[in-house]
C-alpha cells in the first residue's frame, strides 16, 4: 500500500503535464498570440500539479512520544469530563448510592484462577475499593455479567470515572465504548476502537499538536484501556466471532473491561473459549434490607410517610413481588423516579401480584412521570433545568418521539442516536419542506441569471438589481409552490388528485396554486413590460417596437410556464414513485452526481423560461390578439435563447463539478466544524496540493464548456478550448484555495469535548461557509471581467466567454445556486428537513436535538460524545414493543410528511 501511495500521484502528475504540453504545442502552431495567452495557464497548472503530486506522495509524519503523551492526557481529560457528567445525570453520584454486590463468577464463566491471578468481588457503593482490586489484577482484565437492569453499564461507568480520578503513572486511559455498532467480520477490534475514538473525540485530530493518526497510535501502543459495553447486544451470529476477536486483540493489547448479560455470555463460553485471563464478576440481586435502607436515605423527609408501605413490605415479605422486582437496580431507580412527585402514590407497588407486572408498570409510567405538564416548583430536590425540561413536552408526544427514536436505531443496528442520521428514517423527497424551496430557488436563480444579463442593456444599476430580485424571487416562489402541489404522496397516488386525498384535497391544492400564481403572474407581466419599454427607449442598435398588451401576454405566458412546470414535476414524481421499489441505490457518489444533474437542469429550466419571456416582447408579432404568444421566427428565437441558457447552465455545471471534485463538504455525512485558530503554516502546506487538485479538475471541465458556448463562426476553433480552459483554471485555482482554507479551518485546535449541540453549531457554520465559498469565485470573476474590460477584448474567444456572464447579478445568481447545491448535501440540511418532515408526521418535534437534550436531563437518554443513547436498554425494548403492538411506530418507508 505504501508503494501505491508513493507512485500513483506522480503518475497522475506526469499524465496531466503531458496532456497540457500537447495542448499548448497545438496552440503554438496556430499562432503566437494564443501561445502567450496559454503560457500562464501551463505554468500555473504544472506547478500546482507537481506540488499536489509531491504532497500526496509524502508519508504521514509519525507522532512522537511527547505528542502521544499529550494526546493521552487530552483523551483522559475528555473522558473524565464526559462520564462524570453522565454519572451525575444518571444519579450514580448520590451520597448514599444503592449497594449492588458483585460476586466472583470465575468458576462458571471465567478462566483458571492461576491464569487470572486472583478472584475479584466488591460493591458498587464502594467503587474506590473495587477499582483498587481491579488494579491489583496482574493483567487487568475484567468481565462484568448480570441480568437486564442489574447495573453492568453503571459499574463500568463508575470504574472509568474512578480509574481516571487518580491514575497511576503510565496507566492506560479507560475509554467506554458501546459494542452494538461493531461488526467483527468487517473490522478488527483495535481498528474499530481507533476509528470510534477518532470520531467521538475530535480534538485528537489536531495534527499539529498530537501528530497524525493520534487515536490509532494510542490504541496500537496500549495507551487505551477498552471498556466495551454490551457484548450481548451484538447479533447472535456475530457473538462467537466477536469473542474470538476480543481474545485476539487482548493477546496483543493487554487490559480489558467487558460487560454482557449473564445468560448470553454463558451460552457464548459454552461453545467458545472464555476471555483469556480475565476476572469475572456477577451482579447479585439487591437485598431487600439494602433497598429499604437506600429508600430511607434518598426519599425526602416529607415523602417518607408515602413510602412507608413499600419499606414495610420489603421488611415483612423479603420474597414478595415488591422485593423481587426491587432486587434489580433499574427497578429501584424507576420506582424512585416515577413516584418522586407528590401526586404519585408509591403504595401502588404493593398491589401487584408478580414482579414482572410491577416492572412493566414502572417502565410504562416512566415517560408520564418525567415529562410532567404540571411541574412542582416548590420541590427543592428537582433542579430548575429539569423542571423546565419536564414541562416543555407533552407526555404522549414525548412517548411517541422516544418510540420513534428507539425503533429508528433498532433498524439501523446501533445504540447511537445521531442527529445527522435521522434522515435515514425517511425516504428522499425532492419536494420536501426544504428540498422543494431549494429546488424552486435554483429555478428562480436560473431565471435571475439570464435576466441580469438582459437588463444590462437598458436599465440603470439600481433598477437592474430591483428587477433582478423581482424576477428571481417571483420565479422561485411560484416554482416552489408548483413543486409542492405536484408532490406524489407515499401512498402511491398523486397528492391532490381524486383517489389520493379526495376531491377536496385536489380543489384545495388547485386553489392554493391559483392564489399564488395569479398575483405573481401580474407582477411578472409588469416587470417584463417595464423592461420592454426601457429597452425601446434605450440607445441601442436594435430597432424595437413594443407591441400592445405586452405585460398581459407576458403574465399569461409565465403562468402557462408554471403550469407546465407543475405538470412536468407531477409526471416525474409519478414515474419516480412507480420505479422506487425496483430501483437500486447508487451510493453516495451516484447520489451526488444525480443531485448535480438535477440542479443543473432546474437552473437551465429557469434560464430558458426567463430568456423566452424577456425575448418575447422584442420578437413578437404585432397586431395580434392578447392570447397570441407567437414569435416572429419561433425556431430561430428558441434556438438563440436556448444557446444562451445552455452556456449559463454549463458554467453552473463547471462550478458544481469543481466543488464536487474537490469535495469541499468534507466527504462524509458526519458533521464538521470550523476552527480558525490553527497555525498558519498548516495552511501554507495545504495550498499547493489543493490548488493542484483544483487545476486538475477545473481545466478539463473548462475545456468541455467550449462545446456548449455560443460561439460565432468567426471565432477560430483552436482558441475556444484555450479560453474555456483558462476559464476552468481560474475557478479551479480559486476553489482549490477555498479547499485549503476549509481543510485548515476544520482542524480542531482545542481540547473542547464535542457534544451534539456543538457539532450542530459547527455543521451550521460549515454550511454557511460553503455558500460563501461558492459565491466568492463568481464575484471575483465579475471583478476581473469588468475591471479588465474582457468583454471587449481583442481576443475573440476571451470576449465571447466573458460576455456570457457580464453583470454582477448573473454572477451572484450562479454563485448562490452553487452554494445551495453544496449546502443541500450537508448533514445540517438533512437534519433540518428531517425535523420538519418528522414534525409534520407527528413523530418528533421540529427541533429533535432540543427534545433529546431535555430527555437527557431527565435521565431517559444519556450523552456519549456527539450522540445520545437510551440510559436503559430495557426501557428502549419496552417502548418499541408497546409502540409496535399499538401501531404507533411506522416502518422506515412509511414515515411521510
Amino acid at each position: 500500500m505504501s508503494r501505491d501511495r508513493t507512485r500513483w500521484p506522480w503518475l497522475i502528475g506526469v499524465i496531466g503535464a503531458a496532456a497540457l504540453v500537447t495542448v499548448v504545442a497545438l496552440v503554438v502552431g496556430a499562432g503566437a498570440q494564443a501561445a502567450a495567452t496559454s503560457l500562464s495557464v501551463l505554468i500555473s497548472a504544472m506547478a500546482g500539479l507537481f506540488s499536489w503530486s509531491w504532497h500526496r506522495s509524502r508519508p504521514a509524519a509519525p507522532a512522537t512520544r511527547t505528542e502521544l503523551q499529550q494526546a493521552a492526557e487530552a483523551l483522559a481529560a475528555m473522558v473524565r469530563r464526559q462520564w462524570t457528567e453522565e454519572a451525575a445525570a444518571c444519579g450514580l453520584l448520590d451520597p448514599h448510592p444503592l449497594a449492588v454486590r458483585w460476586r466472583s463468577g470465575q468458576t462458571e464463566a471465567g478462566d483458571h484462577v492461576r491464569m487470572v491471578g486472583r478472584t475479584l468481588s466488591g460493591r458498587s457503593d464502594d467503587i474506590t475499593a473495587f477499582a483498587a482490586a481491579f488494579r491489583a489484577l496482574p493483567r487487568r482484565r475484567l468481565v462484568i455479567l448480570g441480568d437486564p437492569g442489574a447495573g453492568k453499564s453503571a459499574l463500568a461507568m463508575l470504574l472509568v470515572k474512578e480509574l481516571l480520578r487518580d491514575p497511576e503513572p503510565g496507566e492506560p486511559v479507560p475509554v467506554l465504548l458501546d459494542l452494538a455498532p461493531w461488526n467483527p467480520r468487517r473490522e478488527p477490534l483495535l481498528d474499530w476502537m481507533a476509528r470510534r475514538i477518532h470520531e467521538d473525540y475530535p480534538a485528537l485530530r489536531n495534527h499539529e499538536t498530537y501528530g497524525r493518526d493520534a487515536a490509532r497510535k494510542l490504541v496500537a501502543e496500549g495507551r487505551v484501556l477498552p471498556v466495551l459495553d454490551g457484548l450481548d447486544e451484538l447479533p447472535a451470529e456475530l457473538r462467537p466471532g466477536a469473542l474470538a476477536a476480543v481474545n485476539h486483540a487482548i493477546a496483543v493489547h493487554g487490559p480489558l473491561i467487558l460487560t454482557s448479560r449473564q445468560s448470553e455470555y454463558h451460552r457464548m463460553v459454552t461453545d467458545m473459549d472464555v476471555v483469556t485471563a480475565a476476572a469475572v464478576v456477577v451482579a447479585e440481586p439487591v437485598a431487600p434490607a439494602d433497598v429499604a435502607d437506600y429508600l430511607r436515605s434518598v426519599v425526602p423527609p416529607r415523602r417518607a410517610a408515602a413510602w412507608h408501605p413499600v419499606i414495610e413490605d420489603l421488611t415483612r415479605r423479603p420474597e414478595g413481588p415488591v422485593a423481587q422486582a426491587l432486587s434489580v437496580p433499574l427497578n429501584v431507580w424507576l420506582a424512585r423516579t416515577v413516584y418522586a412527585s407528590p401526586a404519585g402514590d408509591p403504595a401502588e407497588l404493593t398491589r401487584f401480584a408478580d414482579a414482572e407486572g410491577l416492572q412493566h408498570h414502572l417502565l410504562d409510567a416512566l415517560v408520564p412521570a418525567v415529562f410532567s405538564a404540571t411541574p412542582t416548583p416548590t420541590d427543592p430536590s428537582v433542579p430548575d433545568a429539569r423542571r423546565t425540561a419536564a414541562a416543555r413536552w407533552d407526555a404522549d408526544d414525548a412517548r411517541t418521539s422516544l418510540a420513534f427514536l428507539a425503533s429508528h436505531i433498532k433498524r439501523q443496528g446501533t445504540d447511537d442516536i445521531a442527529w445527522w442520521e435521522l434522515h435515514r428514517a425517511l425516504r428522499p423527497d425532492p419536494a420536501g419542506p426544504l428540498s422543494g424551496p431549494v429546488a424552486g430557488a435554483v429555478v428562480g436563480l436560473g431565471a435571475g441569471c439570464m435576466a441580469g444579463d438582459h437588463f444590462h442593456w437598458a436599465l440603470s444599476p439600481v433598477a437592474r438589481f430591483a428587477c433582478f430580485l423581482g424576477i428571481t424571487l417571483t420565479t422561485a416562489a411560484a416554482a416552489t409552490v408548483m413543486f409542492r402541489i405536484a408532490r406524489v404522496g407515499d401512498g402511491g397516488q398523486v397528492s391532490g388528485q381524486p383517489g389520493s386525498h379526495g376531491v377536496g384535497e385536489f380543489v384545495r391544492r388547485v386553489a392554493i396554486g391559483c392564489a399564488v400564481v395569479v398575483p405573481l403572474a401580474v407582477l411578472m407581466g409588469a416587470l417584463v413590460e417595464y423592461w420592454a419599454e426601457a429597452f425601446e427607449r434605450a440607445d441601442t442598435d436594435i430597432e424595437v417596437i413594443v407591441p400592445p398588451y405586452t405585460g398581459v401576454k407576458a403574465g399569461l405566458a409565465w403562468a402557462l410556464l408554471m403550469v407546465l412546470l407543475a405538470l412536468g414535476g407531477l409526471c416525474v414524481a409519478t414515474i419516480r414513485r412507480r420505479l422506487r421499489s425496483r430501483g437500486r441505490g447508487l451510493g453516495n457518489r451516484g447520489a451526488q452526481v444525480r443531485r448535480i444533474l438535477l440542479f443543473v437542469f432546474l437552473f437551465w429550466l429557469g434560464a430558458e423560461a426567463a430568456g423566452l419571456l424577456l425575448y418575447m416582447p422584442l420578437r413578437q408579432v404585432t397586431g395580434q390578439p392578447v392570447t397570441d404568444l407567437s414569435f416572429v421566427a419561433p425556431s430561430e428565437d428558441v434556438a438563440f435563447v436556448s444557446r444562451r441558457a445552455t452556456f449559463r447552465s454549463g458554467v453552473f455545471l463547471l462550478i458544481a463539478g469543481v466543488m464536487a471534485g474537490l469535495d469541499l463538504s468534507g466527504g462524509s455525512s458526519r458533521p464538521t466544524r470550523l476552527v480558525v485558530r490553527a497555525p498558519a503554516r498548516i495552511l501554507g502546506a495545504l495550498i499547493p496540493a489543493c490548488v493542484g487538485r483544483g487545476l486538475l479538475i477545473g481545466v478539463p471541465l473548462g475545456i468541455l464548456l467550449c462545446f456548449v458556448s455560443t460561439w460565432e463562426a468567426w471565432v477560430p476553433l483552436w482558441t475556444r478550448p484555450v479560453a474555456c480552459g483558462a476559464f476552468g483554471a481560474f475557478f479551479g485555482i480559486l476553489f482549490g484555495l477555498a479547499l485549503a482554507v476549509l481543510r485548515w479551518a476544520r482542524v480542531p485546535a482545542d481540547l473542547e469535548q464535542e457534544t451534539p449541540q456543538s457539532t450542530l453549531r459547527g455543521e451550521r457554520t460549515a454550511a454557511a461557509a460553503l455558500i460563501a465559498v461558492a459565491l466568492v469565485p463568481p464575484l471575483l470573476k465579475w471583478l476581473v471581467t469588468s475591471g479588465g474590460h474582457l468583454a471587449t477584448s481583442d481576443i475573440p474567444a476571451v470576449s465571447v466567454v466573458s460576455h456570457g456572464l457580464e453583470t454582477l447579478e448573473a454572477n451572484v445568481a450562479i454563485g448562490l445556486a452553487a452554494g445551495l447545491l453544496a449546502v443541500s448535501g450537508t448533514a445540517y440540511f438533512a437534519y433540518r428537513e428531517a425535523g420538519l418532515r418528522l414534525a409534520a408526521a407527528r413523530r418528533m418535534p421540529r427541533h429533535p436535538l432540543s427534545f433529546m437534550e431535555d430527555a437527557r436531563s431527565l435521565s431517559v437518554l444519556r450523552r456519549v460524545g456527539p450522540v445520545y443513547q437510551f440510559c436503559h436498554a430495557e426501557f428502549q425494548d419496552r417502548i418499541v414493543t408497546d409502540a409496535g403492538a399499538a401501531g404507533g411506530v411506522p416502518r422506515a418507508d412509511a414515515v411521510r410528511a
